[in-house]
């Protein structure tokens, strides 16, 4: 059976849906379920969750990886949609389903975004493995603009394929040809 990859979209929950990163957002998602793989996301509002409705205007299976115990915690406390995805709760707050998301990723597309999105690259540049992927979606605004400046302060680089570019559709198209490339044993 063929590996079916699964691909978080990390960003800003405060931004519209109905913003240019929002539009930019969903077809990122439209993309990733077209390609016939899962889409990843925290299950919240914002960019995240029109990358979700991207791709579930496209007939994809979408997954929130909830930081709340159960459905009214996800709703009530943080204030997240119930629509939309699978949902899997963790009851580990936001930084413990963190963990949980980028490990359980195969590629991390990261769009706008504030601490939250910070945290949740520094998981995924120590703990993506060489067969994954890291996208920066350059010009996106918040954290994901000063992304590969502090990836330029590190000493070390991540063990994932490191990736930006301001095209959503070309940044995809790296991400995609890098994890079809690892699938059959490539470089």
């Amino acid at each position: 059976m063929d590996r079916i990859f699964k691909i978080a979209v990390l960003g800003s929950s405060s931004v519209s849906r109905d913003s240019d990163d929002g539009r930019k957002a969903y077809s990122i998602g439209r993309s990733i379920a077209t390609e016939g793989y899962v889409l990843l996301t925290g299950g919240c509002t914002g960019l995240p969750h029109a990358a979700v409705d991207g791709a579930t205007s496209a007939g994809g299976l979408t997954v929130a990886v909830s930081p709340a115990k159960n459905r009214k915690e996800h709703d009530e406390v943080y204030g997240y949609p119930l629509d939309s995805f699978i949902t899997l709760f963790t009851g580990m707050g936001t930084k413990g389903r963190n963990v949980v998301l980028i490990r359980s990723a195969d590629a991390c597309v990261f769009v706008g975004g504030g601490m939250g999105t910070l945290n949740e690259f520094t998981i995924a540049y120590t703990d993506l493995g060489s067969s994954g992927a890291i996208g920066v979606l350059a010009g996106s605004g918040g954290l994901s603009d000063e992304i590969p400046k502090l990836v330029s302060l590190e000493q070390r680089e991540p063990r994932a394929r490191f990736l930006v570019d301001p095209d959503p559709e070309a940044l995809l198209d790296k991400i995609f040809l890098h994890l079809r490339d690892q699938k059959s044993g490539g470089r």
